[in-house]
């Protein structure tokens, strides 16, 4: 992904919400993709977290509850993931926090998303999807549909 077109369009968008202070966890395998989606939820001013896959996400949210119990800080406001991944998938991670009644708001990404794959996903209580690559507005429309 261009750097430079993340930040062109970042500063040229209107709809940027400057008082954002929301924490994102961003899991998916693809590094370069991983970080402008980061580097984009940034210039959107949310803090965000990274994972290489939905195991390690999932052992980070284990952390930040167990952490927010302690400091009575909400840990998490949302979850973005990638649908496929080596290791856990995002529909992995997605079952594996229904299971352990880990409710929180969750965006799937993908290149390719079925629309039977997308219904099930939506009936197990998907709070949205993006089809990679996600633009900036798009991602910002739906943050912002979802946190407020």
């Amino acid at each position: 992904m261009n750097w430079d077109l993340i930040y062109t369009l970042a500063n040229q968008a209107e709809f940027m919400n400057k008082n954002v202070n929301d924490r994102i966890l961003v899991v998916d395998d693809n590094l370069p993709m991983r970080k402008a989606l980061t580097e984009t939820l940034k210039y959107l001013k949310y803090q965000t977290l990274e994972a290489g896959n939905g195991k390690e996400a999932l052992e980070l949210i284990e952390h930040l509850r167990t952490e927010s119990l302690e400091s009575g800080n909400s840990g998490l406001a949302l979850i973005m993931s990638d649908l496929s991944m080596p290791v856990m998938d995002g529909r992995e991670l997605f079952s594996e926090l229904k299971k352990r009644n880990i409710e929180l708001p969750f965006i799937m990404l993908s290149g390719y998303l079925a629309s039977n794959a997308l219904d099930d996903l939506k009936e197990m209580g998907l709070s949205g999807w993006l089809q990679k690559p996600a633009d900036l507005e798009q991602i910002s429309t739906l943050l912002e549909k979802i946190l407020r």
